[in-house]
């Protein structure tokens, strides 16, 4: 495994670690992350994760958009991301990883 591998693998331990001890997140929540690391590693890992809700839906097996809007706000409160919406039907919303910034990484844009 190259370092960028084994950053996602540290990034998916260190969230599900911290996953197990939040009584706050449920299934949804970490699908969810799960789904917004998976699209960070498809662009190849770098600068902010871009999504869409359709995008996310498939990945997180989150078939509604309220669940998986109220989960995305709920992961920016309790800071595990930094959601940053589009507000717009066609635009892809940016979300940053604060842990990955833990590991030394970068955001480049």
């Amino acid at each position: 495994m190259g370092g960028d591998d084994m950053k996602a693998v540290r990034e998916i331990t260190d969230f599900m670690e911290r996953a197990e001890r939040d009584p706050r997140l449920g299934p949804l929540h970490i699908s969810l992350y799960v789904a917004i690391l998976y699209c960070w590693l498809r662009q190849g890992m770098e600068g902010p994760v871009r999504v869409s809700g359709r995008e996310l839906m498939p990945v997180s097996k989150i078939y509604g958009f309220r669940p998986m809007y109220r989960s995305l706000r709920e992961l920016h409160e309790f800071g595990y991301i930094e959601y940053r919406p589009s507000y717009s039907p066609k635009g892809e919303s940016r979300v940053y990883l604060p842990l990955l910034e833990t590991m030394g990484y970068r955001w480049k844009g």
